[in-house]
């Protein structure tokens, strides 16, 4: 049970209500007796000046304390604000009771000990109570408030303690007096202090506190005033507003924390002091003309040391937070700026340029920097961060370049009016100044670098999007081995939006087997007949069409796709030769199975599964395989081949001669077919040397019992070299691009009659009427 459940238990709110009305009863009829005209006969009156009176400062006590014994927190402010109420109250009850009946009242008396210790009280009770204030803590609040403070006393002492203390008397009188102007003075400039703490917008039970404070004060000042001028009469409106003010202290307690009040701009915090200074210096420009209490001046001079103090505080402070500030942007081990340097730089970079001026951003990535710090140490990895970072600095400087580090080994280049070419002019002096060597313990180290390049134009470029090209660009630098790479929109386009919701539509067209299989034939050279059709992925992107793989292979290795991709194409690929088969046109179909997706020595069985599931004899599939998966452990190798052979299923090696050609594994691997990378192709006719390469290749593939597959094949002359060299089988634009199933039935029935006419050993190529998607560049890689 909380202590709100236990507390209403005991008081139920509609009792709480009726107390607090009782409560207030006495105190407002006290209020309407002081007002003009309401009482039939001025002066003393013993029922209401001695009976009501007193029980209205006991009721304003009672108030306060009931509304603390409510709260839920902490009390003890309440409970000294109740006891401070309470003490003024009784030290009222003991001057009627006691003082007043005395022919020849006593001064000071008792009395005035409880009215005195009623400020040390209320003093404890507002710092506690501002305690949980949920402004900062800072000395510039607090001088703020100590300025306020004094000017607020400077003013008032100017304005009453010189007529207030100037009555004559006893040591004990005279210190009595001055007491009561002097405490009232403190009072207000603590009460000044408190407010600035919570940038004058302090909970409701503060303010309340506040205005009984004010109002409690102004009473005081207006009957010492009285009394000095020997004007003061019982019962007037002074009594009343007295106990006005004690009530609303009496109201403090049982308020939210939440702060109250219009919120003060920073202009109007800042002259808060400003004001108050200039005050305290009218007070002392008046004392020249008008001498006023020293006290005043004394308070007035202390308003103008507190401003000074706050004008250094505020000069320390300001230097602090430009330290602070430069610091937070500066990366610690290199002293270049940070990743929060940029995106605070960038945008002011940027909004500076000319309209028709461009932006370009290089992302640097060390290639290799993990080698550093595993054989040498995360010291030496530390000192080859700050060579670079300081070759980087060097090489970029510029008035319109931000250089940070963007963390770990990777780094950015920020530079306003460069074009492309002067961006990657940069990167081209990057790269050389940091190939040149770096002395590490001893040991000469050269650090390399994959530099992404993006350019906009700076009128519309955003920093996030140039990030995100030039990380896009930057993948496709390391992984491609080139170094620098630059970010052409229109050639990637959908790589410049969300990489991430690219990759999700990869994933689900992928997983609902949604990829789209082109067919290319392959020709045997010999009969002129149709061999078998390669299977090629394409990707139908719902708003830039049908994409070949270059286009989006990145991002499935990058979201770690290949291998489900790999599935799905086999799977696809399978399914339509099953269609071909149960038409009675069987066709074997070869597939491209990437490096990633072949680290299963499961591999023989999961495709001869999925032959048997369709019915389909392992003869009407081949595999081809690259050159780097041949090389990466050539005993699972050889476990995984030989276990495809042994079921039926043929194996082909792709783009020979582009990898890690070797006739080791050749002569040991269980393969069928060499293809050899149209590259070799080219000025086959009119290069001696390049045609014997090519025959070469033949020779030593049918020397290994091997069949040899052109690729690329794209004139009738390559065509004619290669038969009379001895290929094989020619695959190539002359006879096809790869078409879609439907298209390559119409192509088979036109190449079959055509072939039937023909007189030449070389087939004739048989156009192809429908139009077909052709890639800005010949497709190249896996799934090609």
């Amino acid at each position: 049970m909380s202590s709100t459940s236990r507390h209403r238990t005991v008081l139920p709110a509609r009792w709480h209500r009726v107390l607090h009305v009782l409560l207030l009863l006495v105190p407002a009829a006290f209020v309407v007796s002081t007002v003009p005209g309401v009482r039939a006969t001025s002066g003393y009156s013993l029922l209401l000046d001695g009976v009501l009176n007193n029980l209205a400062y006991e009721s304003a006590a009672a108030l306060c304390l009931v509304r603390t014994l409510a709260l839920q927190g902490s009390r003890r402010g309440g409970y000294l604000l109740s006891a401070a109420l309470a003490v003024y109250g009784s030290g009222n009850v003991f001057w009627t009771i006691v003082v007043r009946p005395m022919a020849d009242p006593p001064y000071p008396s008792g009395a005035d000990l409880g009215f005195l210790l009623f400020y040390p009280l209320v003093f404890v009770a507002l710092i506690l109570l501002a305690k949980h204030r949920d402004a900062r803590h800072t000395r510039s609040l607090w001088l703020d408030g100590v300025v306020g403070a004094l000017a607020v006393g400077a003013v008032a002492a100017a304005a009453v303690i010189g007529p207030i203390v100037s009555a004559e008397g006893s040591w004990a009188a005279v210190a009595t007096t001055s007491a009561y102007p002097a405490l009232d003075l403190v009072l207000l400039m603590v009460l000044a202090a408190v407010l600035a703490l919570f940038g004058w917008r302090p909970p409701k039970g503060l303010w309340l506190l506040a205005a009984g404070l004010v109002v409690f004060v102004v009473a005081d000042v207006a009957y010492l005033f009285a009394t000095a001028q020997g004007t003061y009469v019982s019962g007037g409106v002074t009594d009343g507003v007295w106990v006005t003010g004690v009530v609303l202290m009496g109201f403090t307690p049982g308020w939210t924390s939440t702060p109250t009040g219009p919120r003060l701009p920073a202009w109007a915090l800042l002259s808060i002091p400003v004001l108050a200074t200039t005050v305290a210096l009218g007070v002392l420009v008046v004392d020249h003309r008008w001498p006023l209490h020293p006290i005043a001046i004394a308070v007035a001079a202390a308003t103008v040391l507190s401003a000074l103090a706050r004008l250094v505080v505020t000069l320390r402070d300001v230097t602090r937070l430009a330290e602070h500030r430069e610091l937070a942007l500066t990366d610690e081990l290199t002293g270049l700026g940070n990743r929060r340097a940029l995106y605070r730089r960038g945008p002011e970079l940027l909004a500076a340029c000319a309209p028709q001026e461009t932006a370009a951003l290089l992302l640097l990535d060390l290639d290799g920097f993990k080698e550093v710090n595993d054989s040498l140490g995360h010291q030496a990895g530390d000192a080859l961060l700050r060579d670079i970072a300081r070759r980087v600095r060097d090489v970029a400087a510029s008035p319109r370049t931000v250089v940070v580090r963007l963390g770990g080994d990777e780094f950015a280049i920020l530079r306003a009016g460069a074009s492309q070419t002067e961006a990657l002019a940069l990167a081209d002096d990057v790269h050389t100044a940091l190939h040149e060597a770096y002395g590490l313990d001893g040991v000469q180290v050269r650090a390399r670098a994959s530099i992404g390049v993006s350019v906009l134009l700076a009128s519309a470029a955003e920093l996030s999007t140039l990030l995100r090209q030039a990380d896009v660009a930057m993948y496709h630098a390391k992984t491609r081995h080139l170094g620098s790479f630059a970010y052409v929109a229109d050639v990637d386009e959908f790589a410049s939006g969300e990489r991430l919701e690219t990759a999700e539509m990869l994933r689900a067209a992928i997983e609902e087997r949604r990829m789209v299989l082109h067919y290319q034939p392959k020709v045997d050279v010999a009969s002129g007949a149709v061999d078998s059709v390669e299977a090629l992925v394409r990707w139908q992107h719902p708003r830039r069409g049908l994409l070949f793989p270059d286009a989006f292979l990145s991002v499935v290795e990058a979201a770690g796709l290949m291998e489900a991709m790999t599935q799905a194409v086999l799977e696809q690929a399978l399914d339509q030769a099953a269609v071909w088969s149960a038409a009675g046109r069987p066709r074997a179909v070869a597939v491209n199975l990437s490096a990633s997706s072949l680290g299963d020595a499961t591999l023989p069985d999961r495709v001869c599964a999925m032959l048997v599931a369709r019915g389909l004899p392992a003869e009407l599939l081949e595999i081809e395989i690259t050159e780097d998966f041949l090389m990466a452990d050539r005993v699972r190798v050889q476990e995984i081949l030989d276990g495809l052979r042994r079921r039926g299923i043929r194996v082909a090696v792709d783009d020979y001669g582009t990898g890690y050609s070797s006739l080791a594994y050749l002569r040991e691997l269980p393969i069928d077919d060499l293809k050899l990378d149209k590259s070799f192709l080219s000025d086959l006719t009119d290069d001696p040397r390049a045609l014997a390469i090519v025959r070469s290749t033949i020779g030593l593939a049918h020397s290994l019992g091997l069949r040899l597959v052109a690729e690329g094949v794209e004139d009738e002359e390559t065509c004619r070299e290669l038969a009379a060299a001895g290929c094989d089988v020619v695959q190539g634009w002359l006879y096809a691009k790869a078409l879609p199933a439907a298209d390559l039935e119409d192509w088979l029935l036109r190449h079959d009659a055509g072939l039937a006419t023909a007189s030449s050993p070389v087939p004739v190529p048989v156009p192809v009427p429908v139009p077909v998607p052709v890639p800005a560049q010949a497709p190249a890689g896996e799934f090609s």
